[in-house]
């Protein structure tokens, strides 16, 4: 079968899911109040803090809506928690100690202790030489790609960037945002998983001033035979079919904010899609780039994105974006 026929039939089957299975909507219009009310005082909160690279901070649906909770994470993995309450801002490592000794030989424990302490100081300091991972087994390699990436992305410096006019959509301007979405797409066929669903690698604004349009990204550690471009395509446009739906709810305004849009959902959206993946010499598959799935008004357009990464940098990026 034809790739965008089998594409367009692939966006119908999880359209057809979403509308089966209802649930989801009004528990995402409940996510997106939460948030919407909450981005005041996460933005405030940020003024008690400084972030110190390369550990990040990350912000899933739960904490943004009760604002004092951070995930700390170096090279994509957890490493502490950081709560803020009253003011008073406290870091906590006591979920990860074994896994910071065996993965980063980080022998520093921290239970709630302020953020300005001696010991949280000796904590960051030890992060900000680049420890190496130790231990490589069970290492999430999408994990640290995906982490590479959100840091190249973030870059605000055009002449920096190796991929122009993108950035990351974030909660409060600066902690990354992992899109949960209800679906499980990770292995065929896609499944309506509840709130087990998959999350979205890698959600961005791509393009400048009014031209500037969401992106799905499915990343991938590796560009294979057994996971080609089209098999992590398809796997970004299954979170694509949902986001559309989404923003077409009756909430989906308030998501259009939260992803760092002013204003109304247009009436007309193209949403982008796009594998991004190592680049392997007769792997990278361009043959789909500004290939169109029509949805009514609405369109998907397919690309891809081939990066090249040595010593935990990205060194270049080819995409059709």
């Amino acid at each position: 079968m034809d790739f965008i026929k089998e594409c367009e039939d692939f966006a119908k089957n999880i359209d057809t899911l979403l509308t089966v299975n209802t649930e989801w909507e009004k528990r995402f219009c409940s996510y997106s109040k939460g948030i919407l009310d909450k981005q005041v005082g996460i933005k405030a909160k940020k003024e008690l803090f400084h972030q110190w690279n390369p550990l990040n901070w990350y912000l899933n649906v739960s904490n943004a809506k009760g604002v004092g909770h951070f995930g700390i994470r170096y090279l994509g993995q957890e490493v502490a928690s950081m709560k803020i309450k009253n003011g008073d801002v406290t870091i906590s490592t006591k979920k990860y100690d074994d896994s910071n000794l065996k993965n980063f030989a980080c022998s520093i424990k921290l239970n709630d202790v302020s953020w300005v302490s001696d010991e949280a100081k000796k904590f960051r300091a030890y992060f900000s030489t680049n420890p190496k991972r130790i231990d490589k087994e069970g290492k999430n390699e999408e994990h640290r790609i995906e982490s590479l990436l959100l840091t190249e992305f973030s870059k605000t410096v055009s002449k920096a960037k190796k991929f122009k006019n993108i950035q990351p959509v974030t909660l409060a301007g600066f902690a990354r945002f992992p899109m949960p979405t209800p679906l499980g797409a990770s292995n065929p066929p896609v499944k309506y998983s509840n709130q087990k669903g998959g999350g979205i690698d890698l959600l961005a604004r791509v393009g400048k001033g009014r031209g500037t349009k969401l992106c799905i990204f499915e990343i991938k550690d590796e560009n294979k035979n057994s996971e080609p471009p089209k098999k992590a395509l398809q796997q970004a446009l299954a979170y694509s079919v949902f986001i559309l739906r989404l923003l077409r709810s009756d909430c989906g305004n308030e998501w259009w904010n939260i992803f760092g849009f002013s204003g109304s959902v247009p009436e007309k959206l193209d949403i982008l899609v796009s594998c991004l993946m190592p680049s392997e010499t007769g792997m990278n598959d361009k043959s789909f780039a500004g290939e169109k799935i029509i949805v009514g008004k609405d369109s998907f357009t397919l690309h891809y994105a081939y990066f090249e990464e040595k010593a935990n940098e990205i060194l270049s990026i080819d995409t059709s974006i």
